[in-house]
């Protein structure tokens, strides 16, 4: 404890044990039966009544510098004197829960509420511990006795709206909400969270007029005015949501986030340059951020326009726009115009400026492999792994690369499992653990796993391949056909799957023609 609050405390001590007449205590110190009467002859009862207030006290001075567990101790002093003391059980109460003692705290709280009836912060304080020990219907009777007795306690009802959304009843807490505001009707911020809890109940119409209420209170409401902006977008009002945008603008030219909410808009309904003018003023409030550049690398990516696109994120690094996102990013373009090399070249840099991310590592193996070198590319797949990395992509990877080399097939099947188990709904992973049951001639676990995949991903034509492939190793060569024609359809590039199809045809007539 500081020396500060030591001489603070024996002040305290002392002035309450030396006061001449004791009287300096009176009505306004305390309750009423806190008050001492000079005029008692029973010296031993002021005295104790004396010491019990001076523990009381020490303990509020304790809770004003934040040692609970010293006012604890001293409010347990103070009701060990007077054990009929309902406001000592009251501050014990709070200072327990705070202390996360719940039993002892509700206890305490149990034993002033019925000591005083009337006593709403008791319940409120009660309502708490049972919110906190997930015993939701206690808490709402707690509040509601709190209501009882002061309707329009303001705590009360707030503290029930938060019950409520806790346990996501949104239309009790909207209920409990309209009743806040009939009370405090010039609060921004309660319409505002009225209008959120509209919006969450799908009643846009409601949410739209709460929160236009909060902004009629506070025109300066930044966070109103968005959310305004974006109940427009959820409801299609695509002209009014730019309105509404161009307004935050106005109040606040540098708000990034109405900047951001127009260039998506604008880039929804295909007006690309002024998609990418918004992004320019993002570029114009924060250089150094990537955000905006990305963000136009995106649009112009979607339209295929891949010098633009490349444009863009080369002026982030005339600009000094750091970190890998940038390079891994022109990495990816390069990918897509199928010239590998570059694209492993800015992976690999990618990787340089940040070597702890995993992903990047995945890219750059990829890159690596399609330009022909699989041997480093699994290199690159080991160290990823070795390092800790918690990727799926490289798990499934380096396990479907030696799969496909058919070589170490239990150590592809475990690497398999581990992206899985990170990512179980992956249709690809799966596909790679059934060809490698595959390749192990496990036909059987092969097919429940490739049927599996198809579950996930009924269109994907190498997991429609794959299982054409185990159908016909089955001899099942009309399902073969079956598979690899819808394969075909999917990829009518894939010369392989004609042949596929033909050669088996050519055996069905062979086996009927036996019959």
């Amino acid at each position: 404890m500081s020396k500060r609050l030591l001489v603070y405390a024996f002040i305290c001590f002392f002035g309450i044990f030396t006061q001449a007449g004791l009287n300096a205590v009176n009505s306004h110190a305390r309750p009423g039966d806190w008050r001492i009467d000079s005029s008692r002859k029973d010296e031993a009862e002021v005295k104790l009544k004396s010491e019990s207030l001076a523990h009381f006290i020490m303990g509020g001075v304790y809770d004003n510098y934040g040692e609970t567990k010293l006012a604890v101790k001293e409010y347990t002093e103070s009701l060990k004197i007077e054990e009929d003391n309902p406001e000592i059980r009251m501050k014990l109460g709070a200072d327990l829960l705070l202390l996360g003692e719940f039993e002892k705290a509700k206890a305490m709280l149990e034993e002033a509420a019925q000591e005083d009836p009337g006593n709403i912060k008791a319940q409120l304080l009660l309502a708490i511990i049972h919110t906190a020990k997930g015993e939701f219907d206690q808490a709402e009777a707690r509040y509601k006795e709190a209501l009882e007795e002061d309707p329009e306690s303001l705590k009360a009802l707030t503290f029930l709206s938060d019950l409520y959304i806790l346990q996501q009843k949104l239309e009790e807490a909207a209920g409990v909400y309209e009743k806040i505001i009939e009370i405090e009707k010039e609060d921004s911020f309660l319409y505002f969270n009225l209008g959120i809890i509209y919006s969450k109940l799908g009643d846009y119409e409601k949410a739209e007029e709460r929160i236009k209420k909060a902004i009629e209170i506070d025109e300066a409401y930044t966070e109103a005015q968005l959310v305004l902006g974006l109940l427009y977008e959820i409801q299609s009002k695509d002209a009014q949501a730019i309105e509404q945008y161009d307004k935050i603008i106005e109040i606040d030219s540098l708000n990034k986030e109405a900047h951001v909410r127009l260039s998506q808009l604008y880039h929804k309904l295909g007006m690309t340059s002024n998609a990418i003018e918004q992004n320019r003023a993002l570029m114009r409030i924060d250089p150094n951020a990537a955000d905006p550049y990305l963000r136009s690398f995106s649009i112009y990516l979607s339209e295929e326009k891949y010098d633009k696109a490349e444009s863009v994120l080369k002026e982030a690094l005339r600009k000094g726009v750091s970190g890998g996102v940038i390079y891994a990013s022109l990495g990816y373009l390069a990918s897509q115009k199928e010239d590998h090399p570059s694209a492993r070249d800015y992976y690999a840099v990618a990787v340089e400026k940040e070597p702890d991310n995993s992903l990047y590592k995945f890219y750059l193996a990829a890159a690596t492999d399609s330009s022909g070198k699989r041997t480093e590319a699994v290199e690159i797949l080991q160290e990823a792994i070795s390092s800790g990395g918690d990727t799926p992509e490289i798990y499934n990877y380096l396990g479907y690369i030696y799969v496909e080399e058919g070589v170490k097939l239990d150590k592809a099947i475990e690497l398999i499992k581990k992206a899985i188990a990170m990512d179980p709904t992956n249709g690809a992973y799966i596909d790679s653990l059934g060809w490698a049951y595959y390749k192990k001639g496990l036909l059987a676990e092969a097919l429940r796993e490739i049927e599996r995949a198809v579950e996930y991903m009924p269109d994907d034509p190498v997991i429609r391949d794959h299982l054409g492939d185990i159908y016909y190793a089955k001899g099942s060569l009309t399902e073969a056909v079956r598979e690899w024609e819808l394969a075909s359809k999917l990829d009518p590039t894939n010369k392989l799957l004609r042949e596929k199809i033909k050669e088996a045809k050519t055996e069905l007539k062979k086996r009927i023609g036996k019959k």
